[in-house]
Protein backbone atom coordinates (compact mmCIF):
# COMPACT_ATOMS: atom_id res chain seq x y z
CA UNK A 1 0.00 0.00 0.00
CA UNK A 2 0.88 3.68 -0.37
CA UNK A 3 0.52 5.74 2.52
CA UNK A 4 2.77 8.58 1.22
CA UNK A 5 0.08 11.08 0.87
CA UNK A 6 -2.25 9.52 3.77
CA UNK A 7 -3.83 11.90 5.71
CA UNK A 8 -5.67 11.29 9.00
CA UNK A 9 -9.42 11.46 9.42
CA UNK A 10 -11.22 11.96 12.98
CA UNK A 11 -12.95 9.12 14.19
CA UNK A 12 -16.12 8.77 15.40
CA UNK A 13 -17.36 8.52 18.66
CA UNK A 14 -18.19 5.03 18.40
CA UNK A 15 -14.76 4.25 17.02
CA UNK A 16 -12.88 5.46 19.93
CA UNK A 17 -11.00 2.55 22.00
CA UNK A 18 -10.65 -0.05 19.59
CA UNK A 19 -9.39 -3.53 20.84
CA UNK A 20 -6.29 -3.58 17.91
CA UNK A 21 -3.39 -5.30 19.44
CA UNK A 22 -1.17 -5.18 16.54
CA UNK A 23 -0.40 -3.06 13.26
CA UNK A 24 1.65 -3.87 10.56
CA UNK A 25 2.94 -2.50 7.25
CA UNK A 26 4.15 -4.35 4.98
CA UNK A 27 5.75 -3.65 1.37
CA UNK A 28 3.96 0.33 2.57
CA UNK A 29 5.52 3.27 0.68
CA UNK A 30 5.80 6.14 3.89
CA UNK A 31 7.35 9.69 4.31
CA UNK A 32 7.68 11.77 7.09
CA UNK A 33 4.66 13.53 6.59
CA UNK A 34 2.59 10.39 6.54
CA UNK A 35 4.32 8.64 9.39
CA UNK A 36 2.91 12.03 11.54
CA UNK A 37 -0.85 11.23 10.48
CA UNK A 38 -0.15 7.75 11.36
CA UNK A 39 0.64 8.62 14.64
CA UNK A 40 -2.65 10.19 15.21
CA UNK A 41 -3.96 6.45 15.33
CA UNK A 42 -2.56 6.05 18.46
CA UNK A 43 -5.27 7.96 20.51
CA UNK A 44 -8.01 5.70 19.60
CA UNK A 45 -5.57 2.71 19.82
CA UNK A 46 -5.40 2.06 23.64
CA UNK A 47 -4.60 -1.84 23.43
CA UNK A 48 -1.88 -1.22 20.29
CA UNK A 49 0.79 -3.89 21.87
CA UNK A 50 2.36 -4.15 18.84
CA UNK A 51 3.70 -2.14 15.93
CA UNK A 52 5.79 -3.85 12.99
CA UNK A 53 7.16 -2.77 9.35
CA UNK A 54 8.18 -5.09 6.72
CA UNK A 55 9.50 -4.28 3.63
CA UNK A 56 8.89 -1.02 4.02
CA UNK A 57 10.39 2.81 2.18
CA UNK A 58 10.33 6.35 3.56
CA UNK A 59 10.95 8.57 1.43
CA UNK A 60 11.96 11.17 3.79
CA UNK A 61 14.94 12.23 6.17
CA UNK A 62 13.59 11.15 9.66
CA UNK A 63 12.03 14.80 10.11
CA UNK A 64 8.95 13.55 12.34
CA UNK A 65 8.02 16.96 13.46
CA UNK A 66 4.00 17.02 14.20
CA UNK A 67 1.85 20.16 14.94
CA UNK A 68 2.17 21.27 18.65
CA UNK A 69 -1.90 20.75 18.62
CA UNK A 70 -1.61 17.06 17.08
CA UNK A 71 1.83 16.39 18.61
CA UNK A 72 1.75 12.29 20.54
CA UNK A 73 4.36 12.16 23.46
CA UNK A 74 4.37 8.23 23.72
CA UNK A 75 3.31 4.75 22.20
CA UNK A 76 0.57 4.37 24.74
CA UNK A 77 0.62 0.51 26.03
CA UNK A 78 2.58 -0.36 23.04
CA UNK A 79 5.97 -3.07 23.88
CA UNK A 80 7.29 -4.16 21.05
CA UNK A 81 8.41 -2.67 17.43
CA UNK A 82 9.51 -4.50 14.77
CA UNK A 83 11.30 -2.58 11.60
CA UNK A 84 12.49 -5.01 8.82
CA UNK A 85 14.47 -4.49 5.72
CA UNK A 86 13.31 -0.67 5.83
CA UNK A 87 14.52 1.17 2.72
CA UNK A 88 15.62 5.24 3.05
CA UNK A 89 16.63 6.73 -0.31
CA UNK A 90 17.90 9.48 1.42
CA UNK A 91 19.58 7.51 4.07
CA UNK A 92 22.99 9.42 4.46
CA UNK A 93 20.99 12.75 5.14
CA UNK A 94 18.43 11.30 7.62
CA UNK A 95 18.32 12.94 10.76
CA UNK A 96 18.99 11.63 14.32
CA UNK A 97 15.74 10.81 15.19
CA UNK A 98 15.90 13.29 18.24
CA UNK A 99 11.56 13.90 17.38
CA UNK A 100 10.55 10.59 18.52
CA UNK A 101 12.92 10.13 21.92
CA UNK A 102 9.90 10.50 23.70
CA UNK A 103 7.83 8.19 21.71
CA UNK A 104 9.67 5.11 22.50
CA UNK A 105 10.95 5.63 26.23
CA UNK A 106 8.46 2.98 27.50
CA UNK A 107 8.51 0.55 25.19
CA UNK A 108 10.35 -2.69 25.72
CA UNK A 109 11.33 -4.68 22.66
CA UNK A 110 12.72 -3.09 19.66
CA UNK A 111 14.08 -4.84 16.51
CA UNK A 112 15.83 -3.03 13.81
CA UNK A 113 16.80 -5.62 11.22
CA UNK A 114 18.50 -5.35 8.36
CA UNK A 115 18.28 -1.60 7.62
CA UNK A 116 21.40 -0.23 7.55
CA UNK A 117 21.94 1.04 11.42
CA UNK A 118 25.30 2.09 11.90
CA UNK A 119 24.76 4.19 15.00
CA UNK A 120 22.24 4.67 17.91
CA UNK A 121 23.27 8.15 19.85
CA UNK A 122 24.31 7.94 23.36
CA UNK A 123 21.15 10.42 24.08
CA UNK A 124 18.32 8.14 22.36
CA UNK A 125 19.98 5.14 24.00
CA UNK A 126 20.40 6.99 27.25
CA UNK A 127 16.32 7.99 27.10
CA UNK A 128 15.31 4.15 26.18
CA UNK A 129 14.84 3.17 29.94
CA UNK A 130 12.16 0.81 29.73
CA UNK A 131 13.88 -1.19 26.83
CA UNK A 132 14.57 -4.94 27.75
CA UNK A 133 15.42 -6.79 24.34
CA UNK A 134 17.09 -5.24 20.99
CA UNK A 135 17.57 -6.56 17.93
CA UNK A 136 20.16 -4.73 15.75
CA UNK A 137 21.71 -8.07 13.56
CA UNK A 138 22.27 -8.08 9.61
CA UNK A 139 23.63 -4.09 10.15
CA UNK A 140 26.67 -1.90 9.78
CA UNK A 141 27.40 -1.71 13.78
CA UNK A 142 31.68 -1.39 14.32
CA UNK A 143 32.97 -1.42 17.54
CA UNK A 144 33.86 2.60 17.23
CA UNK A 145 30.12 3.35 16.99
CA UNK A 146 28.91 0.62 19.29
CA UNK A 147 31.12 2.46 21.88
CA UNK A 148 28.70 5.98 21.13
CA UNK A 149 25.28 3.39 21.79
CA UNK A 150 26.31 1.73 24.62
CA UNK A 151 27.81 4.68 26.26
CA UNK A 152 27.62 5.34 29.98
CA UNK A 153 23.76 5.14 31.20
CA UNK A 154 22.68 3.31 28.16
CA UNK A 155 19.82 0.83 27.88
CA UNK A 156 19.78 0.72 31.64
CA UNK A 157 17.04 -2.21 31.76
CA UNK A 158 18.35 -4.01 28.73
CA UNK A 159 18.49 -8.13 29.07
CA UNK A 160 18.99 -9.33 25.71
CA UNK A 161 21.30 -7.87 22.92
CA UNK A 162 21.57 -9.41 18.99
CA UNK A 163 24.01 -8.02 17.07
CA UNK A 164 24.23 -10.52 14.72
CA UNK A 165 25.55 -10.37 11.32
CA UNK A 166 27.44 -6.94 11.66
CA UNK A 167 31.02 -5.92 11.05
CA UNK A 168 32.51 -6.41 14.89
CA UNK A 169 36.30 -7.76 14.52
CA UNK A 170 37.51 -7.87 18.14
CA UNK A 171 35.85 -10.01 21.03
CA UNK A 172 37.47 -8.33 23.44
CA UNK A 173 37.22 -4.81 22.48
CA UNK A 174 32.88 -6.14 22.35
CA UNK A 175 32.64 -7.13 25.58
CA UNK A 176 34.83 -4.29 26.86
CA UNK A 177 32.45 -2.06 25.46
CA UNK A 178 29.21 -3.50 26.79
CA UNK A 179 30.22 -3.54 30.35
CA UNK A 180 27.99 -0.48 30.43
CA UNK A 181 25.27 -2.41 30.38
CA UNK A 182 24.78 -4.20 33.86
CA UNK A 183 21.59 -6.00 33.58
CA UNK A 184 22.79 -7.54 30.07
CA UNK A 185 21.91 -11.33 30.80
CA UNK A 186 21.84 -12.45 26.84
CA UNK A 187 24.37 -11.96 23.86
CA UNK A 188 24.01 -12.67 20.62
CA UNK A 189 27.40 -11.73 18.44
CA UNK A 190 26.85 -14.72 15.97
CA UNK A 191 28.33 -14.54 12.39
CA UNK A 192 30.52 -11.73 12.43
CA UNK A 193 34.02 -12.04 11.40
CA UNK A 194 36.35 -11.92 14.60
CA UNK A 195 39.98 -12.19 14.93
CA UNK A 196 41.53 -14.81 17.37
CA UNK A 197 40.04 -15.02 20.78
CA UNK A 198 42.61 -13.06 23.09
CA UNK A 199 43.41 -15.20 26.79
CA UNK A 200 41.17 -12.85 28.45
CA UNK A 201 38.59 -10.59 28.32
CA UNK A 202 35.89 -8.70 30.40
CA UNK A 203 32.30 -8.82 30.22
CA UNK A 204 29.37 -7.78 31.58
CA UNK A 205 28.74 -9.25 35.28
CA UNK A 206 25.92 -10.86 34.49
CA UNK A 207 26.01 -12.74 31.32
CA UNK A 208 24.49 -16.24 30.96
CA UNK A 209 24.08 -16.18 27.49
CA UNK A 210 26.72 -15.88 24.50
CA UNK A 211 26.13 -17.04 21.00
CA UNK A 212 29.37 -17.27 19.38
CA UNK A 213 28.12 -18.93 16.14
CA UNK A 214 29.16 -18.74 12.49
CA UNK A 215 32.28 -16.56 13.65
CA UNK A 216 34.92 -18.06 12.51
CA UNK A 217 36.90 -18.91 15.61
CA UNK A 218 39.66 -21.48 15.98
CA UNK A 219 39.96 -21.86 19.77
CA UNK A 220 38.37 -20.83 23.20
CA UNK A 221 39.80 -19.83 25.61
CA UNK A 222 39.44 -17.99 29.15
CA UNK A 223 38.27 -14.59 27.20
CA UNK A 224 34.61 -16.77 27.47
CA UNK A 225 32.52 -15.39 30.87
CA UNK A 226 33.04 -18.19 33.91
CA UNK A 227 29.00 -17.19 34.28
CA UNK A 228 27.80 -18.71 31.03
CA UNK A 229 24.65 -20.89 31.74
CA UNK A 230 23.91 -21.38 27.43
CA UNK A 231 27.06 -21.32 24.86
CA UNK A 232 26.97 -21.31 20.97
CA UNK A 233 29.84 -22.00 18.96
CA UNK A 234 28.62 -23.96 16.68
CA UNK A 235 29.60 -23.47 12.53
CA UNK A 236 33.33 -22.55 13.52
CA UNK A 237 36.96 -24.23 13.28
CA UNK A 238 37.13 -25.71 16.59
CA UNK A 239 39.05 -28.85 17.44
CA UNK A 240 38.61 -29.18 20.77
CA UNK A 241 37.12 -27.88 23.52
CA UNK A 242 39.04 -27.66 27.15
CA UNK A 243 37.18 -24.38 28.62
CA UNK A 244 36.71 -24.95 32.76
CA UNK A 245 32.50 -23.83 32.64
CA UNK A 246 31.05 -24.08 35.93
CA UNK A 247 27.51 -22.88 35.49
CA UNK A 248 27.24 -24.10 31.90
CA UNK A 249 23.84 -26.02 31.25
CA UNK A 250 23.93 -26.36 27.27
CA UNK A 251 26.60 -26.30 24.84
CA UNK A 252 25.72 -25.83 21.14
CA UNK A 253 29.09 -27.27 19.37
CA UNK A 254 27.97 -28.69 16.27
CA UNK A 255 29.62 -28.33 12.71
CA UNK A 256 32.90 -28.19 13.97
CA UNK A 257 35.69 -30.67 13.61
CA UNK A 258 36.29 -32.03 16.96
CA UNK A 259 37.42 -35.59 17.22
CA UNK A 260 36.00 -36.84 20.39
CA UNK A 261 33.34 -35.46 23.19
CA UNK A 262 35.03 -32.85 25.33
CA UNK A 263 35.78 -34.04 28.90
CA UNK A 264 32.64 -34.27 31.03
CA UNK A 265 34.22 -33.04 34.15
CA UNK A 266 34.53 -29.22 32.75
CA UNK A 267 30.85 -28.99 33.19
CA UNK A 268 29.69 -30.25 36.00
CA UNK A 269 26.59 -29.27 35.54
CA UNK A 270 25.64 -29.54 31.90
CA UNK A 271 22.37 -31.16 30.68
CA UNK A 272 22.35 -30.57 26.82
CA UNK A 273 25.23 -31.00 24.08
CA UNK A 274 24.69 -30.71 20.85
CA UNK A 275 28.03 -31.82 18.79
CA UNK A 276 26.49 -32.67 15.64
CA UNK A 277 28.26 -32.62 12.28
CA UNK A 278 31.53 -32.97 14.07
CA UNK A 279 34.72 -35.50 13.58
CA UNK A 280 33.23 -38.08 16.10
CA UNK A 281 34.63 -41.20 15.68
CA UNK A 282 32.99 -42.86 18.65
CA UNK A 283 31.81 -42.55 22.08
CA UNK A 284 31.71 -44.50 25.19
CA UNK A 285 30.04 -45.94 28.35
CA UNK A 286 33.02 -43.44 30.43
CA UNK A 287 33.24 -40.42 28.21
CA UNK A 288 29.13 -40.23 28.46
CA UNK A 289 29.92 -41.33 32.28
CA UNK A 290 31.57 -38.11 32.53
CA UNK A 291 29.16 -36.12 32.55
CA UNK A 292 27.27 -36.47 36.00
CA UNK A 293 24.22 -34.38 34.82
CA UNK A 294 24.03 -34.90 31.21
CA UNK A 295 20.07 -35.41 29.89
CA UNK A 296 20.55 -34.85 26.00
CA UNK A 297 23.02 -35.58 23.85
CA UNK A 298 22.82 -34.89 19.93
CA UNK A 299 25.91 -36.80 18.26
CA UNK A 300 24.29 -37.37 15.04
CA UNK A 301 25.62 -37.12 11.52
CA UNK A 302 29.44 -37.62 12.56
CA UNK A 303 31.70 -39.94 10.52
CA UNK A 304 31.31 -43.13 13.22
CA UNK A 305 34.22 -45.91 12.75
CA UNK A 306 31.56 -48.83 13.83
CA UNK A 307 34.23 -50.63 16.10
CA UNK A 308 33.58 -53.75 18.43
CA UNK A 309 33.55 -51.16 21.44
CA UNK A 310 31.13 -49.01 19.99
CA UNK A 311 28.89 -51.64 18.87
CA UNK A 312 28.89 -53.32 22.08
CA UNK A 313 28.20 -50.13 23.70
CA UNK A 314 25.01 -49.18 22.08
CA UNK A 315 23.36 -52.96 22.24
CA UNK A 316 23.89 -52.95 25.40
CA UNK A 317 21.66 -49.80 26.36
CA UNK A 318 18.72 -50.14 25.37
CA UNK A 319 17.62 -46.64 26.59
CA UNK A 320 20.16 -44.77 24.58
CA UNK A 321 16.89 -42.91 22.56
CA UNK A 322 16.38 -41.43 26.17
CA UNK A 323 19.70 -39.25 25.95
CA UNK A 324 20.22 -39.01 22.09
CA UNK A 325 16.88 -37.26 20.23
CA UNK A 326 18.44 -38.02 17.22
CA UNK A 327 19.14 -41.79 17.68
CA UNK A 328 19.29 -43.89 15.50
CA UNK A 329 18.46 -42.41 12.09
CA UNK A 330 21.45 -39.83 12.34
CA UNK A 331 23.99 -42.27 13.60
CA UNK A 332 25.60 -43.96 10.54
CA UNK A 333 28.91 -46.07 10.15
CA UNK A 334 31.64 -44.41 8.35
CA UNK A 335 33.68 -47.83 8.28
CA UNK A 336 35.00 -49.88 8.23
CA UNK A 337 34.10 -50.11 4.09
CA UNK A 338 31.88 -52.96 4.40
CA UNK A 339 29.25 -51.32 6.83
CA UNK A 340 29.67 -47.94 5.60
CA UNK A 341 26.35 -46.21 5.35
CA UNK A 342 24.51 -48.60 7.86
CA UNK A 343 23.07 -47.16 11.04
CA UNK A 344 24.94 -48.39 14.25
CA UNK A 345 22.19 -50.07 15.65
CA UNK A 346 21.64 -52.39 13.02
CA UNK A 347 25.55 -52.82 12.31
CA UNK A 348 26.64 -56.61 13.19
CA UNK A 349 30.37 -57.31 13.01
CA UNK A 350 31.86 -60.23 11.95
CA UNK A 351 33.13 -62.76 14.82
CA UNK A 352 36.78 -62.05 13.07
CA UNK A 353 36.88 -58.63 13.87
CA UNK A 354 35.65 -58.42 17.35
CA UNK A 355 37.52 -61.94 18.55
CA UNK A 356 40.73 -61.22 17.08
CA UNK A 357 42.44 -61.91 20.49
CA UNK A 358 40.58 -64.58 21.26
CA UNK A 359 40.91 -66.10 17.79
CA UNK A 360 44.87 -65.65 17.48
CA UNK A 361 45.00 -67.11 21.04
CA UNK A 362 43.23 -70.58 20.17
CA UNK A 363 45.06 -70.58 16.39
CA UNK A 364 48.32 -70.50 18.55
CA UNK A 365 47.41 -72.86 21.06
CA UNK A 366 46.26 -75.73 18.24
CA UNK A 367 49.87 -74.98 16.69
CA UNK A 368 51.17 -75.57 19.38
CA UNK A 369 49.47 -78.92 20.49
CA UNK A 370 50.26 -79.94 16.44
CA UNK A 371 53.57 -79.59 17.36
CA UNK A 372 53.46 -81.82 20.51
CA UNK A 373 51.59 -84.06 18.61
CA UNK A 374 54.36 -84.46 15.97
CA UNK A 375 56.48 -84.41 17.99
CA UNK A 376 55.32 -87.25 20.39
CA UNK A 377 54.65 -89.49 17.18
CA UNK A 378 58.18 -88.93 16.32
CA UNK A 379 59.51 -90.25 19.13
CA UNK A 380 57.12 -93.45 19.58
CA UNK A 381 57.87 -94.45 15.97
CA UNK A 382 61.69 -93.87 16.11
CA UNK A 383 61.05 -90.79 13.33
CA UNK A 384 64.53 -89.22 13.93
CA UNK A 385 66.57 -92.50 12.95
CA UNK A 386 64.60 -92.84 9.92
CA UNK A 387 65.61 -89.47 9.34
CA UNK A 388 69.23 -89.73 10.38
CA UNK A 389 68.92 -93.24 7.68
CA UNK A 390 67.47 -91.14 5.32
CA UNK A 391 69.73 -88.34 5.15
Amino acid sequence: INVANFRFSELSAEEINLPMKKLAFRNADLTDESFNELLKLLRYTPELLQAEFDDCALDGVGDFQPSESDIVRELGKVETLIIRRLHIPRFYSFNDLRSVYSLLEKVKRITVENSKVFLVPCEFSQRLRSLEFLDLSENLMVEEYLRNSACEGAWPSLQTLILSQNYLKSIERTGEILLTLKNLTDLDISRNSFRPMPDTCRWPPKMRFLNLSSTGIWAVKMCIPQTLEVLDVSNNNLDSFSLFLPRLRELYISRNKLKTLPDGSLFPVLLVMKIRENALSTFSKDQLGSFPKLETLEAGDNHFVCSCELLSFTLGQPALSQVLPDWPDSYLCNSPPRLRGQRVQEARPSVLECHQALLVSGVCCALLLLILLIAGLCHHFHGLWYLRMMW
